[in-house]
């Protein structure tokens, strides 16, 4: 919501600026790390809970195998998720940040360092597509703080994406194995964290219409790709621990209110009526027993 709510306005409170993004994110920060150490201090020993911040991040895949590409994909992940992971287990801003960023990126205090650094027993991960990123041949200033990494991606929609990965309601690409390299990618950097999956799912399109939302073939392929991808990072070693399918019903979605339905349970919004979807089923099976069904 830094990003969104004070870069380019989608989400309250609105406000469009190439510079208030950092100032929200690095007060989120600092006010994460201080409640974290207060319940560290007061309430953990006694409730035996375990406390922690979940950030939103797609996979970038390089545009080519060429060392530039490749430097831009990680970048643009250091700018995504690394702009407040990193900061959460290491105390600080990436590199490339500071880097790139100068001055409009704010400095930590030494007593805000000390209480980030591993200011999390868990790694949150909202998760829901993937994004090719390059080098532009010529280096552009960003006039936004998305534009900040500086990758073609974000100056060009349309390298954004590869025309062969299908699409969401929300024109997010399915794109499974993005998940696991994801995965893989936070797994080194952050030296093994347990993982939690809290959110992934998909919007698919028609489903106003109640029929067509009930036989969600499509929600199935992306649960069913997802999940595989998920077990893959397990069998490579990652400490994947649990997963959160976004969402159980059809519900507001920001700034899309009700038009976009991630649900696995279609609602009336008029009546407040509700049918599980197909799914719904499908993934009541995985739950209960614990291994992905193959889809009948």
């Amino acid at each position: 919501c830094a990003l969104l709510g004070h870069g380019n306005g989608c989400f309250a409170p609105g406000r469009v600026s190439n510079t208030e993004p950092y100032v929200a994110a690095h007060n989120l920060l600092r006010a994460h790390a201080y409640m974290v150490d207060v319940y560290r201090r007061e309430f953990q020993e006694r409730q035996k809970g375990v406390i922690g911040i979940t950030n939103n991040c797609n996979w970038y895949e390089p545009l080519t195998h060429s060392a530039e590409d490749r430097e831009a994909a990680n970048r643009a992940l250091e700018f995504s998720l690394g702009w407040f992971a990193d900061p959460v287990y290491f105390g600080d801003y990436p590199q490339s940040m500071r880097d790139r960023l100068g001055s409009k990126l704010p400095e930590f205090s030494a007593d805000d360092r000390k209480l980030l650094r591993n200011s999390a027993d868990f790694f949150g991960l909202n998760h829901y597509s993937t994004n090719l990123a390059a080098e532009p041949a010529i280096a552009t200033a960003g006039d936004t703080a998305r534009r900040d990494r500086g990758i073609i991606g974000d100056h060009n929609v349309d390298l954004s994406d590869h025309p062969s990965w299908e699409k969401t309601d929300m024109g997010w690409s399915i794109v499974p194995w993005g998940v696991r390299n994801l995965l893989q990618w936070i797994d080194r950097r952050y030296e093994h964290p347990p993982i939690y999956i809290t959110e992934n799912g998909c919007a698919m399109p028609g489903e106003d219409d109640r029929e067509v939302a009930l036989n969600d073939t499509g929600r199935l392929d992306y649960l069913e790709g997802y999940l595989g991808a998920c077990h893959e990072a397990i069998d490579s070693g990652v400490d994947l621990r649990g997963y959160m399918c976004w969402s159980m019903m059809d519900n507001f979605e920001w700034e899309y209110g009700n038009s976009k339905r991630f649900g696995l349970t279609w609602i009336d919004f008029k009546t407040g009526e509700r049918f599980p979807k197909a799914s719904f089923r499908w993934y009541s099976t995985v739950c209960t027993s614990n291994a992905i069904p193959a889809i009948a």
